[in-house]
Formats: C-alpha cells, sequence, structure tokens
C-alpha cells in the first residue's frame, strides 16, 4: 500500500480535497471521528441547495498500488449514510470491478486528482458505456441494478427509506428530491391538538 507522497501519512491527498471542496463551495474538516471511526473529511456546502450533496463524507486512499476493495466502500458508505451525508471516495489507485459496481449502484462520488481541478464537485458515475459497437438499447444505469429497500421495510408506517436517508431518487440519473414527512399537519403536536 505505498503512498505516491511520501510519509505524508494520506494527509497530502486530503489536503488537495479539502483544497478543492474549499472552491466549490464547502466548509470540510479534516480527521473526523463519527462513531469512533476516523474520517478522513467532512463537509458541508456554504449555501445549502437542498441536495444530497450538501453533505459530504470524504475517504482519501492515496495509494500506489494496492486497489480499492468493497471493504472501503462499505464503511465509507455505512457511516455516510449514517449522517445523512454522501459518500465520496478520493483516490490515487484503482478500483476493483466490484468495488467499481458498488460506487455505481450506491452513487458513491469517485474522485482523483484530475477531478480535483474541475470546477466544480462531479456528479456520480451512473451510467456506463455499452461494449458493442453501434448499440441502442438502454444504457446500464446503476438505480436500474440495485433494485430496491425490502418491502417489508418500505410499507412500515410512518418511515421511508431511502439509499441517501432523507432523499428519494427521481428519474434515472443523479438527480433527488427530499423526503417529505408522513405526518400529517392534524398529528403533529405543533398542530395544537
Amino acid at each position: 500500500m505505498g503512498r505516491p507522497h511520501g510519509d505524508s501519512d494520506g494527509r497530502w491527498l486530503e489536503y488537495q480535497l479539502e483544497r478543492a471542496l474549499g472552491r466549490w463551495g464547502y466548509r470540510a474538516d479534516t480527521r473526523q471521528h463519527l462513531f469512533t471511526l476516523e474520517v478522513d473529511i467532512v463537509a458541508t456546502r456554504r449555501e445549502k441547495q437542498q441536495e444530497p450533496s450538501d453533505w459530504i463524507v470524504a475517504q482519501c486512499k492515496d495509494w500506489t498500488s494496492d486497489p480499492i476493495t468493497p471493504a472501503v466502500l462499505f464503511r465509507l458508505c455505512t457511516v455516510a449514510f449514517a449522517c445523512r451525508a454522501m459518500p465520496v471516495l478520493c483516490h490515487t489507485t484503482e478500483l476493483t470491478p466490484r468495488a467499481e459496481q458498488l460506487a455505481r449502484e450506491f452513487e458513491v462520488r469517485v474522485l482523483d486528482l484530475t477531478d480535483l481541478e474541475r470546477a466544480e464537485l462531479p456528479a456520480p458515475q451512473v451510467a456506463r458505456p455499452t461494449a458493442e459497437f453501434r448499440e441502442w438499447q438502454p444504457q446500464y444505469r446503476a438505480r436500474d441494478d440495485r433494485g430496491s429497500l425490502p418491502l417489508m421495510f418500505y410499507n412500515e408506517p410512518g418511515k421511508r427509506f431511502s439509499y441517501v436517508p432523507g432523499f428519494t431518487p427521481v428519474g434515472k440519473d443523479a438527480d433527488y428530491e427530499p423526503i417529505e414527512s408522513d405526518r400529517d399537519d392534524d398529528t403533529h403536536p405543533a398542530a395544537g391538538h
């Protein structure tokens, strides 16, 4: 797992992502502890846009050889989704095929060094090219493949479940909208009843 930027303990890549997030309109803190786990970066958008990417939990992997495995993505997504934030993976290596598939299915923002030069936070990769030349069938979409949550959970009264807590997917790309509360105004304690 050699590091390409010396003995910086991954801090060099964290610094690069922190600087990019600042340009993209975020306040960011490095080396934060969430649920007793250290996370490289947490960030919040200065001017909220009512999108899941208003809050970010990011992990940086400044490696030269070992590929990113599914375990890295499962850990990142678990912490990010528990914080109601979008997961971001910034890396200098490759992802295993299964890790790449999971990143698409969970809409992880996967960034490399060139992505940090962009004018804004890149969208997640939700579609991939087809293998055949001049094939016009529908493109692979992450939302089509990942399926839905179990019906038993989805229909639970008073609950709304989503891969990005607090938001529901809209369409087939990377759009979301906030989940409205299930409570009726007349049953809310503040409604005066």
